[in-house]
């Protein structure tokens, strides 16, 4: 006796395991991007750390509404979100919609200011997966720490210690 045919969405599969096969496929994974933009203040000054993450994703949305317009932002902004951001050295992972990424990407460098203080804005690292944010990101802390040791506004023995707990708090805000 042959298989029995079933019916998915109007297509025949011809047996239940494919179409159990089918019905697997048919569902769909949200794809994202993972930014780690570096936030340089002119003045020379860390951010404040109160609502830093909160803040930032409104000055996210402001810009991405102001060069892409309302249609631009509306579609962006869906999936967007701070996931981490260190105040002493001005690195931070924003995790957006893949397909708008591009745009997430050009409103943060086109970006001159964040809490009244004028603000340098650099996208250092867009990837796919959060293991490679999480790994741009401690590098990019390694080398903002270290120029930061450079300025003499952090001690080098303190560097070892801000790295091993900043490491821990990117991987657990990242992933999370």
């Amino acid at each position: 006796m042959p298989p029995r045919a079933t019916t998915i969405d109007e297509t025949i599969v011809a047996t239940p395991r494919r179409a159990r096969l089918a019905r697997r496929r048919a569902m769909v994974r949200f794809k994202n991007r993972y930014l780690v933009v570096e936030i340089a203040h002119n003045d020379g000054r860390a951010m404040e750390d109160a609502r830093k993450e909160r803040d930032l994703l409104d000055a996210i949305r402001d810009a991405v509404k102001e060069n892409f317009g309302d249609v631009g932002a509306g579609r962006a902004v869906a999936a967007l979100s701070v996931r981490y951001a260190d105040a002493m050295t001005g690195v931070c992972v924003v995790r957006c919609d893949r397909e708008r990424a591009r745009a997430v990407r050009g409103a943060v460098t086109t970006m001159e200011g964040f809490r009244g203080r004028r603000a340098a804005f650099a996208v250092t690292h867009c990837g796919g997966t959060v293991r490679g944010a999480r790994d741009a990101c401690v590098r990019r802390l390694t080398a903002r720490l270290h120029a930061l040791v450079a300025e003499g506004r952090v001690r080098e023995a303190d560097v070892e210690g801000i790295l091993e707990t900043q490491g821990k708090i990117v991987a657990t805000a990242v992933t999370n």
